[in-house]
């Protein structure tokens, strides 16, 4: 008569596969960092939407349609200021993260990248922003303090922005998500200040500006534990960011274009209400930032040190399944539930029933190509990127043939549409990048 005995691992309630154990591990770490990440997150977020909430709901339509067109232009200063440098940061930051001394020369000389690149991008950008101000009904003097608090935020930004890279590669999720929360709340605390006594569109960017400051004390606080501030730049890494930006530059202008076309043509063409109308909708789809954040803080610096190929290939396709999900939830909300979601912007918008569908389609489609292009750029797949230009721009001027760009709906339609060229150019660029193995993909 024989009896089988349990191994010991069984019996004391381990797994007895060492793989698995591994496996299971690592499976309780990360839904203990993300479900710790994400509740944090929205109490950020909820912070954040307060905020949103209270500018839609207070501001009159002018003055929040001065807000959105600030900050439209703000966020093309950034992207032009950027222009190639956080693919150099994360490329070369997810080989060198572990040398503090090596990270330092990488940092300071990504800040003087930006710096440059920042000052070209304030040449071309502010004229443009005063006379889009001036031209939907501000007068020149206010038009000139919008764009100097607009640049204000801009110079805090720039630094924030790279400096933001040496906690996320190291992990410290603690204090990203401390800076996300005390960023949210210097927020929130002026525009309560302000609603009490006087809110403009000034004082919304002014918030803003406040809110990225106190990130910026912070991480200029921070960054010394984990990097050496004081080394030099690197003739190396300066030429590799060089070539990258080199190449993105037609990339970086012609997103600063695409990435928001509808603030664009309805400042040209529509009204103001209809800015207004379109900053207002984009309030709704903060879920997104949700995501978003989680994506920017855990999953792309996690993505950028992984060396293993096959390891590469499940983690972009989970990555991707999980925004496409998430945005099909979105939009069925949307679509069950349209009066409610306008009820939290307010009467001013409650007859936007047909634009909140289209908008939260626009928002979840650019969500997805938006997760895509991380993912490549933090490996450096964005060979024959220049190839959307040409593709955007043929699509978009046979839509201008058949659209009706004067009204808020037709130009929505045009910018998910003009969205398809860029999805499926990120999926071949995907698709090179992990069918190639190749880590350190080189830009063209």
């Amino acid at each position: 008569m024989s009896s089988s005995v349990s191994p010991p691992s069984e019996i004391l309630g381990a797994p007895a596969n060492p793989q698995f154990a591994l496996a299971d591990s690592r499976f309780r770490y990360w839904a203990r960092t993300l479900s710790k990440f994400v509740t944090t997150q929205l109490i950020v977020q909820a912070v954040g939407v307060a905020s949103g909430i209270l500018l839609v709901r207070v501001m009159d339509q002018r003055e929040y349609a001065f807000f959105t067109l600030a900050f439209a232009m703000q966020s093309t200063m950034s992207i032009l200021a950027d222009t190639g440098v956080g693919i150099g940061l994360s490329s070369i930051g997810g080989r060198v993260w572990r040398d503090p001394h090596r990270f330092g020369q990488l940092i300071n000389t990504a800040l003087r990248l930006r710096r440059c690149l920042a000052g070209a991008a304030i040449l071309i950008v502010t004229p443009i922003l005063l006379w889009m101000l001036t031209r939907n009904g501000a007068s020149l003097g206010y038009a000139g303090v919008l764009a100097l608090l607009v640049l204000a935020g801009l110079g805090f930004q720039l630094t924030t922005v790279v400096l933001m890279v040496v906690p996320r590669l190291h992990s410290q999720i603690n204090r990203v998500q401390l800076l996300d929360l005390l960023g949210a709340l210097a927020r929130l605390a002026v525009i309560c200040t302000a609603y009490f006594l006087f809110l403009n569109a000034a004082v919304a960017i002014l918030a803003t500006v406040v809110s990225i400051a106190v990130q910026y004390i912070l991480l200029k606080r921070w960054t010394p534990g984990s990097i050496d501030t004081s080394a030099a730049e690197s003739r190396e890494d300066r030429a590799e960011i060089t070539g990258i930006i080199k190449s993105q530059v037609p990339n970086s202008i012609f997103y600063c274009l695409q990435g928001q076309v509808t603030v664009w043509l309805i400042a040209i063409f529509g009204s103001t209400q209809s800015i207004a109308e379109v900053g207002a909708l984009g309030r709704l789809g903060v879920a997104f930032a949700v995501v978003g954040a989680v994506m920017t803080s855990i999953v792309l610096p996690g993505f950028a040190r992984c060396q293993s190929p096959q390891q590469l290939r499940r983690l972009y396709f989970r990555i991707v399944a999980a925004f496409v999900l998430f945005g099909l939830t979105l939009l069925t909300i949307a679509r069950i539930f349209p009066d409610q979601l306008l009820w939290i912007l307010g009467s001013k918008y409650g007859h936007l029933r047909n634009a909140l569908l289209l908008s939260m389609g626009l928002t979840a489609l650019n969500s997805v190509i938006t997760t895509m292009w991380s993912l490549n750029y933090t490996k450096a797949w964005i060979k024959y990127s220049w190839v959307n230009i040409p593709a955007v721009l043929i699509v978009q001027a046979l839509l201008l043939s058949v659209l009706d760009i004067s009204t808020l709906e037709g130009v929505l339609r045009l910018g998910i549409l003009s969205l398809v060229p860029t999805l499926l150019l990120n999926a071949v660029l995907s698709y090179r990048g992990l069918t190639q193995g190749s880590l350190l993909t080189k830009s063209a």
